[in-house]
């Protein structure tokens, strides 16, 4: 028979997205991956990091701008990947190549260039699933990283927002296996594993070297390999953390999980209407206060000022 027959894996591919605070050492945890690595460096710094990689890394273009566009890095990546070996590709980060989208959205309408905000997220959400498609499709390890930021809400109160949507990170579900949260305590930086489609989630595993070092294989043992003495003393206890356990809820969600939230809320708890329009208004005062309005009330008053 002409076909290979198909073996099993020890560990499922590193298909893995990385969160985590600006300085947190995001980089130099994507410099511990699979080698040879190909950057997608739409944050334009993984130079800073090139000393700590143990092999290759080529980048996908010196023209700064196909790192940001999504047509271009499909272009670039159709172009070259065929035949190569890269071992993992980084896209770093999503942030940047997504909040570009928002705001060119958020200016078109300011600018009356279109009326319903609606399309400018179509647009987002097409770049993003063209940019998932082009990144998958070869077989190699990939580490998606983005950021998350501190915010307040209508109240005042203390926020812990991704800089990628929540509609996104479902969307990024279809194509990682694990998702991963960069947290810091007492001086020391670690990984908590926040979600995995198969093995198990919800542990804390510190950065023993302050480079990462072996810490992909620490996470992968972690997750997939059984319990044992040893992973009594690497794992830490959630609860003492200093940084939120859980999947950052996204503001005005009353507390609810962003992956159980189907419908958003605003700060005084009561839901937005289904009526397409007025959840492009929420997002749109979203996007531009950074916070959820406080109530309808709130956002119509805020509508009513940007005309």
């Amino acid at each position: 028979m002409a076909f290979p027959e198909m073996q099993p894996w020890q560990y499922p591919p590193r298909l893995w997205a990385l969160e985590g605070y600006p300085g947190s050492g995001k980089s130099t945890f994507a410099a511990q991956m699979v080698t040879p690595i190909l950057v997608v460096d739409a944050d334009h710094r993984f130079r800073e990091v090139l000393r700590l990689v143990d092999g290759s890394v080529y980048e996908l273009s010196k023209n700064p701008i196909d790192h940001i566009d999504t047509n271009h890095i499909t272009a670039a990546l159709m172009a070259n990947m065929p035949g190569t070996r890269v071992g993992t590709i980084v896209v770093d980060s999503l942030t940047a190549i997504l909040e570009q989208l928002i705001v060119q959205a958020m200016m078109d309408k300011e600018t009356g260039k279109v009326k319903n905000q609606m399309a400018g997220w179509k647009t987002k959400a097409l770049a993003m699933r063209q940019l998932q498609d082009a990144v998958t499709r070869w077989g190699s390890d990939v580490l998606w990283i983005y950021h998350l930021r501190k915010t307040r809400d209508a109240n005042a109160r203390d926020q812990v927002r991704t800089s990628v949507t929540d509609t996104e990170l479902e969307r990024l579900k279809r194509c990682i296996n694990l998702r991963l949260q960069i947290l810091e305590q007492d001086g020391q930086r670690a990984v908590k594993v926040l979600w995995a489609r198969r093995g198990r989630a919800g542990m804390t595993i510190p950065d023993d070297s302050g480079t990462w070092a072996g810490m992909p294989a620490k996470i992968e043992a972690a997750v997939y390999d059984g319990p044992g003495q040893g992973d009594k003393q690497a794992l830490r206890a959630p609860q003492a953390e200093k940084r939120p356990a859980e999947s950052p809820a996204p503001e005005g969600m009353a507390g609810r999980k962003a992956d159980e939230a189907l419908v958003p809320c605003y700060a005084d708890g009561s839901p937005v209407s289904s009526n397409q329009r007025a959840i492009a208004d929420y997002r749109a005062y979203e996007a531009a206060e950074g916070k959820a309005p406080a109530s309808l009330a709130e956002l119509r008053a805020w509508i009513r000022r940007q005309a």
